[in-house]
């Protein structure tokens, strides 16, 4: 029995390698082993690592150092999965029962509100303004903070309002929180006690080729979390958790040469609004990534159809989030790419 249509999976599989500048790019440019132990100031010596299963959950050094990302939390807090991605899908199957009733505040990233519905659940998508109204019964509420696609984070009075609207209903927060890290932001986790969240070492730590997420939240559904593995994880990769383990443990390097990775390139993108008159939907807070409107009449799977088929540059339309009139752009590669891909839009706009 499949689940629907992954739109962004889909949308990305049909063009990635048919194009000459990938701009759906989420990562900021991804490091090498030799490149992390170089920041790091540390050897891997991965040819000692014994490639057996290891620690089931990950290693108690590794959950230590996801531990640490959080303000109170123990090893048994913590559950290692295989990437974000299969955080997201062992927290939800887990929690999620059919009848259920689940909203997801939008735009966000698919995963979370296809899988609910794939378990039984009734869903219900709303933005965050009428998340009162539409929340009435819940009983887990899912958001995706930072957000993708827009790559900000929510304010002040929007996570107050959250958390009133999950408390009124006695409601669980499920809150995807893979982006966390680059803009800081406090966890869910740390602010409410029924919040169930994920993280990962794609999107801040430029390690997306380990294949290494987390699920954090109590220690009860933590231990239901770790039956339910054991029919699609058992362990994760000996050789990943040794590498992430580094990472965590050096994560304030990691950070700040992402960030400045991420401002010299925003620059590069907000040049490139001056020359075409575009401009970010909500301003992104030091996420690689963003939305953009953009001035055609075409609807955006047409116009970005069009683009890459006539320039050869791949973004993602606003139309697999949901939405219409944007386009996420990714901005987390090298300079020379972004620039070159940049003007390539330019020259295709102004011909």
């Amino acid at each position: 029995m499949l689940v629907e249509k992954f739109k962004l999976e889909n949308w990305i599989a049909k063009y990635e390698n048919i194009t000459e500048y990938d701009l759906s790019q989420t990562c900021v440019q991804n490091l090498t082993i030799e490149e992390l132990e170089n920041i790091c100031d540390c050897e891997l010596n991965l040819k000692n690592i014994q490639l057996g299963y290891g620690d089931l959950y990950g290693s108690k050094n590794l959950k230590q150092a996801i531990c640490n990302l959080y303000d109170d939390k123990t090893l048994e807090n913590i559950t290692v999965t295989l990437g974000g991605i299969g955080a997201n899908e062992l927290a939800l199957r887990t929690f999620v029962n059919n009848g259920d009733k689940v909203v997801c505040i939008t735009p966000c990233y698919q995963q979370i509100y296809s899988l609910p519905k794939f378990y039984g659940a009734n869903v219900v998508l709303t933005d965050i303004a009428n998340l009162e109204k539409n929340a009435k019964d819940a009983k887990l509420i899912c958001i995706n903070n930072p957000n993708n696609p827009t790559g900000t984070v929510l304010s002040y009075d929007e996570i107050n309002l959250l958390l009133n609207v999950a408390s009124k209903n006695n409601a669980y927060i499920f809150a995807d929180e893979a982006y966390r890290g680059l803009p800081y932001t406090k966890s869910f986790t740390d602010i409410y006690e029924k919040s169930i969240v994920t993280g990962s070492m794609s999107k801040s730590y430029s390690l997306a080729g380990i294949r290494l997420g987390w699920i954090c939240a109590d220690e009860n559904f933590i231990d239901k979390v770790n039956k339910n593995r054991q029919y699609n994880t058992i362990s994760i990769s000996a050789i990943d958790d040794a590498v992430a383990t580094l990472a965590l443990n050096n994560k304030e390097i990691i950070i700040q040469r992402n960030q400045n990775i991420i401002q010299t390139n925003k620059k590069i993108v907000e040049d490139f609004f001056k020359k075409t008159g575009y401009c970010w939907v909500k301003e992104p807070i030091n996420c690689a990534i963003g939305c953009v409107n953009y001035n055609s009449d075409k609807n955006s799977k047409e116009f970005c159809e069009q683009l890459v088929k006539n320039a050869g540059i791949l973004l993602i339309p606003a139309s697999v989030f949901e939405c219409e009139n944007f386009f996420r752009i990714g901005f987390g590669m090298g300079e020379t790419y972004l620039n070159n891909a940049l003007q390539k839009f330019v020259d295709y706009i102004i011909k």
